[in-house]
């Protein structure tokens, strides 16, 4: 026995040629799935579109080789920091040198602290991590060029201390600087830096206090810059 399977296929079709709709409805049915299946088509292809449209001016690897250049940077400032902040030490006298001299650091307007909580730290998103060592590298020059000052007067004699704050306010200068354009290459929006406001004590002691908590911070925020970028090398490898 013969089967008749033509009263399966839809109207309009002819074994295996399709007729043109003849009703209008037909027609209207036909142009609006052809319109659905085109916004399916952009919608599957959107992503792919969106992220070669956004790499266009800065490629994942510039942004890469931005990072690392600033990790380099970084590395070298902490260096710096640490033999700056103990020749500092050394030219104070007692009590700065003293095992037991460790005093809570105090941050100053414009120069706010690095530290924070571990898991805070951790959720920071990258705006966040940039925009903050931003300000501090843009501010620290001021306030190491401050204690240069504080320590020509203080201590005339400590030409070799005072020989090391022009490198580092140069260095922290370039960081900022390395920092600006990786978020700019991320398309971040960059902050103005609030300004700095370097302190200035009547008294010797404290000027030579005011000046051991800036040789921390600035030891401080070069560790915190650090660990930053290397984090952000390890989102964005080479």
């Amino acid at each position: 026995m013969t089967r008749n399977f033509r009263s399966h296929q839809p109207p309009g079709v002819e074994g295996d040629t399709l007729e043109k709709p003849k009703d209008p409805n037909d027609l209207l049915y036909s142009q609006f799935t052809s319109f659905c299946s085109g916004l399916l088509l952009s919608a599957v292809d959107l992503p792919k579109l969106l992220s070669s449209s956004s790499s266009s001016s800065h490629s994942q690897q510039e942004i890469a080789s931005r990072i690392s250049q600033a990790h380099h940077l970084s590395v070298s400032l902490k260096r710096g920091s640490e033999q700056l902040l103990a020749k500092y030490v050394l030219a104070q006298g007692r009590p700065f040198g003293d095992a037991d001299f460790k005093p809570t650091i105090h941050t100053f307007p414009g120069l706010p602290s690095p530290f924070l909580p571990r898991e805070a730290w951790k959720d920071l998103s990258d705006a966040e991590r940039l925009q903050q060592n931003v300000t501090a590298f843009s501010n620290l020059p001021e306030f190491l060029l401050a204690v240069k000052r504080q320590q020509e007067a203080l201590s005339p004699l400590a030409t070799e201390l005072h020989r090391q704050f022009e490198p580092a306010a140069r260095q922290c200068r370039g960081l900022a600087g390395n920092l600006k354009s990786i978020m700019t290459a991320m398309d971040l929006a960059l902050e103005p830096a609030p300004p700095a406001e370097p302190a200035n004590p009547v008294d010797n002691f404290h000027k030579k206090l005011v000046g051991y908590y800036v040789c921390h911070l600035y030891r401080d925020w070069a560790n915190r810059s650090e660990e930053d970028l290397a984090l952000l090398a390890i989102k964005y490898p080479l």
